[in-house]
């Protein structure tokens, strides 16, 4: 197993960073890592998916995730992959803190392929991870910006 968490400050409400965080649609326009996401966002919704690898390589796959936790504007968390192989449980966890949100983003991964993942995989996940929180603080300035 591989535990893989990140933080970040976004300076900006939950309700504002939950929005952005949940506008599958808007993905392609500012996600580095989840470069599409179609469906419904409610627990037990099968979202499908397509993700930029983290490891670096640029591979890009595509997955069904189902949606195990939706508790607005705190928690979004969707699971995924081939259990027993490679298996992740993605969340994020928005919290308020002074004027913004503290972002806890991060996934635990199971599987034979997490025997193989060594230091600079596991670095360049974390690197990709990273990215994606701050393409999430940028997205949120954009949209709370006035036109």
């Amino acid at each position: 197993m591989f535990q893989l968490r990140t933080e970040a400050f976004i300076d900006a409400s939950p309700d504002a960073v939950w929005a952005v965080l949940c506008d599958f649609k808007a993905y392609p326009l500012w996600n580095p890592l989840m470069l599409e996401a179609h469906g419904r966002v409610e627990v037990g919704a099968r979202v499908a998916m397509k993700a930029r690898s983290p490891d670096g390589s640029g591979r890009v796959f595509g997955f069904r995730a189902t949606l195990t936790r939706v508790e607005p504007p705190m928690r979004l968390e969707w699971t995924g992959g081939v259990p027993g192989l490679m298996f992740g449980r993605h969340g994020f966890e928005l919290r308020p803190e002074g004027s913004g949100t503290r972002l806890v983003h991060g996934e635990d991964f199971s599987g034979v392929v997490t025997w193989f993942m060594g230091k600079p995989r596991r670095d360049a996940f974390r690197a990709a991870y990273e990215g994606m929180n701050r393409a999430l603080a940028e997205r949120v300035r954009a949209v709370l910006r006035p036109a």
